[in-house]
């Protein structure tokens, strides 16, 4: 068995696996930025996604005639992401830069993109989990506030923990491109009240490749920082961001239900 070095060991094999439903994923983040708009949308608006990966959603997005621009933290899911925009010919900007969630906002600006510049934005499936602390939750808030337009939309996918309720999970997700096919099973483990890690979910993912070659085995860990409705709320509301509300993953308004998943609406 190979030991994986983090789940960006390799980003067209993370592309293969997350890609499929992506086009079904940008639909609804459409709705939402429509449901907000309370008007007709210009087809060359800004989308900007932060920790972007290998820039799926983005990709759907400029084909849908939209200018777009994400950072990503690893080097080499930048590189992917800018390769595959080259490649496939699309006619609109786009930007792709190295940076970190928590601190991000310079190198926007070297990266071209001006303060209150950015139409949409957008953070899907629990990437922002992924900081550490509150602190670090409210610095790139308060990062995105100066790059948001006023009035305009920021999309976060997150999964809020009821503390009530707490019990491991499995997932399993599945890709193929060609003839590489991708499967990853996750099992989570819950937040241990009482204890350091009393705020953090644990992710153990077993990635399988297989190729005509033969099957490559990967495995990797990981901690999510866990909030519930309260503590979320609480905590944007102490940003320079507003709540907006929330939406289920089709992009249909929740209002006060909580979902397993769902995109919750912050407004700059």
């Amino acid at each position: 068995m190979n030991e994986r070095q983090g789940l960006y060991a390799d980003p067209m094999i993370y592309d293969i696996l997350h890609s499929p439903g992506t086009a079904l994923e940008v639909t609804a983040f459409e709705r939402v930025e429509v449901f907000f708009a309370k008007g007709v949308l210009q087809e060359d608006r800004l989308w900007f996604e932060p920790a972007c990966g290998t820039g799926r959603y983005l990709r759907v997005a400029a084909g849908r005639g939209r200018r777009v621009a994400g950072f990503d933290l690893d080097f080499g899911q930048i590189e992917y992401a800018r390769g595959r925009m080259k490649g496939g010919g699309f006619d609109r900007p786009f930007q792709f830069f190295k940076s970190d969630m928590r601190d991000f906002l310079a190198d926007s600006m070297a990266g071209g993109l001006a303060k209150k510049s950015v139409d949409f934005a957008f953070n899907p499936v629990n990437s922002i989990r992924h900081l550490e602390n509150d602190q670090e939750v409210l610095d790139h808030l308060n990062q995105m506030s100066e790059i948001l337009c006023p009035g305009a939309v920021y999309l976060v996918g997150i999964s809020l923990t009821d503390y009530n309720w707490l019990f491991p999970e499995e997932d399993v997700w599945e890709g193929t491109r060609g003839r590489c096919k991708v499967s990853q099973l996750i099992n989570f483990l819950p937040p241990e009240p009482g204890t350091e890690r009393a705020r953090i979910e644990t992710a153990i993912s077993h990635l399988t490749v297989t190729r005509p070659r033969g099957e490559d085995h990967f495995d990797d860990s990981y901690g999510l920082r866990t909030y519930d409705k309260n503590q979320w709320l609480e905590l944007v509301g102490r940003s320079r961001l507003n709540h907006g509300g929330s939406f289920d993953a089709w992009g249909k308004e929740l209002k006060q239900r909580v979902l397993p998943y769902q995109l919750e609406v912050l407004v700059g």
